[in-house]
């Protein structure tokens, strides 16, 4: 099985690493947080794929359906704090 090692900052190129910050921002984080362990740490070895990615979610789920978004945000954080996610 191929195992990703934690990537650091400094690992990528400056176009790279604002697309890193652009994100975190977006986030609420800083870039170095982004990228501990975890799901936004392992897309962080592909910074514009990670990019791509948090628009297609945000937009995805945030602009369909009949609910308006801060129900679904509401409930999003709801089930996080159920299943006791630290993100």
């Amino acid at each position: 099985m191929t195992t990703l090692q934690t990537a650091r900052l400094s690992d990528f190129s400056p176009e790279e690493q604002a697309i890193l910050e652009r994100v975190a921002k977006r986030m609420g984080q800083t870039p170095d947080a982004l990228l501990r362990p975890g799901i936004f740490g392992v897309q962080g070895h592909w910074p514009a794929w990670l990019e791509s990615n948090f628009h297609q979610t945000l937009y995805g789920y945030r602009l369909q359906g009949v609910l308006p978004p801060l129900a679904k945000e509401a409930m999003h954080v709801a089930v996080s704090m159920t299943n006791r996610c630290s993100f």
